[in-house]
């Protein structure tokens, strides 16, 4: 391998990587918490399970739309794909 295709590799699976870590955190921190509270799990109120409805639904669509670019940059790391 060139030196540049190193470069590209770091980059893009690093990319990939902290796209990962985004939503991981997003299901830690938002997800699972409302989740909790909409399910029951945890005592709230109906205003409180509104709120978290609203949370936990934003971050599911945050990490639904960004889980196409982690995919992305997975496979363009191992197959040399340049974007």
């Amino acid at each position: 391998m060139a030196n540049g295709a190193h470069d590209h590799y770091g980059l893009t699976i690093g990319i990939g990587g902290w796209l990962g870590t985004i939503m991981a955190f997003n299901v830690w921190v938002f997800i699972w918490p409302n989740q909790k509270k909409i399910l029951g799990i945890v005592p709230a109120t109906d205003e409180q399970k509104a709120r978290a409805r609203k949370i936990a639904a934003t971050a599911s669509r945050t990490n639904f739309v960004l889980s196409l670019p982690l995919l992305l940059c997975m496979g363009a790391a191992n197959h040399a794909i340049p974007f």
